[in-house]
């Protein structure tokens, strides 16, 4: 006999499963809009906090901060500029060459337009939010959400391991800054590599999807795919410190040996960002490590003029980047400049 109490639990019976017990109380299903207000308002308060030390390390070192803004030359920021667009476009390509080894493969326009524009959304608090927005922006281009979600892990975690690795190129600097800080990446360059080796990232891939209820690949993951899709990273990193060594050299001149700093630099500031999701777009953790790497070759206040510099033209390509990439998502226009040789075929 079913309890009249408005609490009490009911007994449904279904056919060839026997009897199961539904819960109807409303008080015992848990309270997941508190905790999502509570985490957004964590997230807002390490943003703020952010801010705040960003502000202040301004404006203890003003005076060089505002000397090197102000001497960056228009062609150093223009030419840094034309770098940035050009790391952008190797991320885009690593990032359909991953889709299309895990057997999603999508037009290189709607690659960039899922890439594009789905990496404005890491300007808001927490920096997921670009990986929300790329996963749906994926699925319009014809991949589920699950697959999406999946493919957006795999491609952060092959940016990451490329980012670490292009990161040893400032190692030497970041010995003299933190002995840990140096350790940990020396540490985690063997693991991510390891996790990126095509039979363990099968399993791994294999596990999301089976969390996720969905099928396992197809075929097992290669190297040359993987590869591919880490080389693109590679690159991406390499035109992104190039796009700073020419604000560097725009007022310290240009040397070889800043270059490859500038790359190490760059690469493990960006890194740093990604992995601390409360910052949006990684707010001043990419300063942080930038201002650290560069600071045994040039005053620290220069270094973080410089670092604010690079924000500053990073944030205006994305956003123009984005923008652009979502104007020109209409199908008119996308079947006119894409066609079917623009996919990445299918692994064999």
């Amino acid at each position: 006999m079913l309890s009249s109490e408005p609490n009490a639990a009911l007994l449904q019976r279904t056919a060839g499963e026997g009897v199961v017990l539904v819960d109807t109380d409303p008080e015992i299903v848990p309270d997941r809009g508190g905790r999502a207000v509570l985490m957004n308002a964590l997230r807002i308060l390490v943003t703020l906090a952010i801010v705040v030390a960003v502000v202040f390390a301004v404006k203890s070192q003003w005076a060089e901060v505002r000397d090197t803004i102000i001497q960056l030359d228009w062609w150093a920021l223009a030419v840094s500029a034309v770098f940035v667009f050009l790391g952008m476009g190797a991320a885009v390509r690593a990032w359909q060459h991953a889709l299309g080894a895990l057997e999603h493969p999508i037009p290189a326009f709607d690659a960039a337009r899922c890439y594009l524009v789905g990496q404005l959304g890491k300007y808001l608090p927490g920096s997921v939010w670009a990986f929300v927005l790329q996963t749906e922006l994926v699925r319009r281009a014809g991949v589920s959400r699950a697959n999406g979600f999946v493919a957006v892990l795999v491609t952060v975690g092959l940016s990451i391991t490329s980012a670490l690795v292009v990161g040893l190129l400032a190692l030497p600097a970041l010995f003299h800054i933190s002995t840990v800080a140096a350790v940990a990446v020396i540490v985690l360059v063997p693991i991510a590599l390891v996790c990126c080796y095509p039979p363990i990232l099968t399993r791994l891939v294999n596990l999301a999807l089976r969390i996720l209820r969905r099928a396992p690949l197809h075929r097992q993951l290669t190297m040359h795919k993987i590869g591919r899709a880490l080389g693109w990273c590679a690159v991406s990193w390499v035109l992104y410190g190039v796009h700073l060594w020419f604000l560097a050299s725009s007022t310290a001149g240009f040397e070889a040996g800043t270059l490859v700093q500038c790359i190490g630099a760059i690469a493990l500031g960006m890194c740093a960002g990604v992995l601390v999701v409360v910052a949006p777009s990684g707010i001043g953790v990419r300063e942080a490590v930038v201002v650290a790497a560069l600071s045994p070759f040039m005053d620290s206040g220069v270094a973080l003029g410089l670092a604010l510099a690079s924000r500053l033209v990073f944030t205006l390509c994305e956003v123009l980047a984005g923008f652009v990439a979502a104007i020109a998502g209409s199908r008119s226009l996308r079947n006119a400049l894409v066609h079917e040789d623009a996919r990445v075929p299918q692994p064999s």
